[in-house]
Formats: C-alpha cells, structure tokens, sequence
C-alpha cells in the first residue's frame, strides 16, 4: 500500500515537473496563435529574428568569405518559420509572416534546409497524432508550407521532393482532430498527402524531344 502511494506521488511530481516542458509547446498551437492578430505574430517572430541576428552577428566568414549560418540562428528562425506557418490564414496575413522569416533564412543560405526540417517534423508528428491540438497545429502548418512554396515549384526540385515526400506519407487525420479543426475554423481538414498530390498532379509535364525527320 505504501509503495503505491509513494508511486502515485512520484507520477504527480514528475507531472508537475513535466507541465512548463508541455506549456512551452503554446506559442506553436494554431488554435492560441488564430487568437493573435497579426501584429501580435510579428512581434513574435521579430523577437525570435532579432535573437538570431545576435547570435550570427558573432559568426565570422569562411576563408573564401562565404557566411557561416550559426546553428543557434538557424534553430531560432526555424522557431519564427514555424509560428509563421502554424497559424491559420484566415486574415491573409501569412505571406507577409513567411516572407519577414524568409528574408532572413535566404540570406544564411538555409531557407530549404528549414523548410525540408519542418516539413519532416510535421510527417513524424502526423504519423504519431499525438493529440488532436497537435495533429490540427501540423496539418495547419504543412498545408499552409505547401501553399508557400507552390509558386516557385515547377522550378526548385527541392520544393518538388518536398511535396513528394508529403504525399508519400499518405497522411490521414484522426476524427479529434477533424472536430478540433472544425471548431477553429469550421471547415474539415484534407489530407496533406492528398493535397501535395494534386499539386504534383498540377505541374506541367516535361515536353518530349522533337524526332529528327
């Protein structure tokens, strides 16, 4: 009886513990951040830019000047791109979200390697559903990076082997998280990998050689 007790009150402490860990996930929920306008989002994403040009500032070039992305900078804008694309578009603020984040990631030669991170994040998250304010906040966030990128894909591989890799998953969204996303924003989520294949779908196809008469 008393080693019971005394496990129930390690489970309490370990929850208590546990709880800033699960807290500090917040500013990444689509559901908190479709309550913030616009304006409140950027000053989100400038605190988390204005970190990473701190950091990078202190980072000196390679020997044939090239500049070396700080690993911390890159890890604080891939904060800022996922709030940026966590967030429902609704007030058709995103685009100018993305592009302050993007901005910063094109000039540090990094804007793929975050987006490919993110993506694969998403993937690994929607595979484990694990709760339907999560599995919401990533499917918010692939389609709105699909959304993103679908301008420049016909001519960035990386863009296309993103998209491919969405649709590989081949996605499905638990029945919580269609209602969690029905409440928000009263429509009922696609598939991510559904949408990434009507993209591809949608891409015009490589013309053949002429034959030679």
């Amino acid at each position: 009886m008393k080693s019971a007790l005394t496990l129930a009150a390690l489970v309490q402490l370990l929850l208590l513990f546990l709880s800033p860990l699960a807290l500090a996930r917040v500013e990444y929920d689509s559901s908190s951040l479709l309550l913030k306008n616009s304006d409140q989002v950027t000053q989100m994403l400038s605190a988390k830019i204005k970190k990473a040009q701190s950091l990078q500032s202190k980072q000196e070039d390679n020997e044939d000047g090239e500049i070396q992305a700080e690993p911390e900078a890159i890890e604080n804008l891939k904060d800022a791109m996922r709030i940026a694309l966590s967030r429902p578009d609704q007030d058709g603020a995103r685009s100018n979200l993305y592009s302050r984040v993007r901005r910063e990631l094109v000039d540090l030669n990094s804007l793929d390697q975050v987006l490919a991170e993110l993506t694969e994040e998403s993937l690994n998250e929607l595979r484990n559903q694990d709760g339907p304010r999560r599995t919401a906040t990533y499917v918010v966030l692939l389609e709105n990076l699909m959304a993103e990128i679908k301008p420049e894909l016909a001519e960035n591989s990386s863009y296309k082997k993103i998209l491919e890799r969405v649709r590989d998953a081949k996605i499905s969204i638990g029945d919580k998280a269609k209602v969690q996303s029905l409440l928000r924003s009263m429509s009922v989520p696609v598939s991510p990998s559904a949408t990434a294949e009507k993209m591809l779908k949608s891409l015009p196809t490589a013309k053949a050689p002429a034959k030679k008469k």
